[in-house]
């Protein structure tokens, strides 16, 4: 953290640039540490992100889980999430079987264990996120979600490339 807070303050040129990195400091500062946190919690369940993610589509998609929809729901591609499907499914939490209307396609479901695992851990979860959050009365976690969706949208706007080629630096070193 010394790096970045050394950065923090060796970057910014002016007052309104001092409070913009240490707004966007803290942002990261706060997402890293949830993640870490919410890792080791699932970590708890000898899971990771990912396959609790997995997991919770699988049961949400029912009898549509199959490997296309799975990927598509998690936002990754079809190889991403194989390979996840295969971890899951030697650990006895999925079955990957046949798909009985169209012989060419596969569909996952939760085994008796994988039910049992996936419900412990959306439980731990949603006190996870209670606990995160039980300090900020009910104003200020619509603050927060309005701010958050706000800079989520504004981020989407915004072309990191052509940000930095508009850096001096990085137009000599490109010629």
């Amino acid at each position: 953290m010394a790096t970045r807070e050394a950065s923090e303050h060796s970057v910014a040129r002016t007052r309104r640039e001092a409070r913009e990195f240490s707004s966007w400091f803290s942002v990261v500062r706060a997402y890293e540490e949830c993640a870490r946190r919410y890792a080791a919690l699932l970590g708890c369940f000898e899971l990771t992100v990912s396959q609790f993610d997995a997991l919770v589509s699988i049961k949400a998609l029912g009898s549509e889980a199959m490997p296309k929809t799975v990927a598509k729901r998690l936002l990754v591609t079809r190889a991403n999430v194989s390979g996840l499907l295969r971890r899951l499914e030697e650990q006895g939490l999925i079955l990957v079987a046949p798909n009985e209307a169209d012989g060419r396609s596969v569909r996952c479901s939760l085994t008796a264990e994988g039910l049992r695992v996936t419900a412990q851990a959306q439980a731990a979860a949603a006190r996870f996120v209670h606990a995160q959050l039980a300090p900020f009365p009910t104003p200020e976690l619509d603050a927060i979600e309005h701010q958050m969706r706000a800079m989520h949208a504004h981020l989407l706007t915004l072309d990191p490339v052509a940000l930095a080629v508009d850096d001096e630096s990085l137009r000599t070193r490109r010629r």
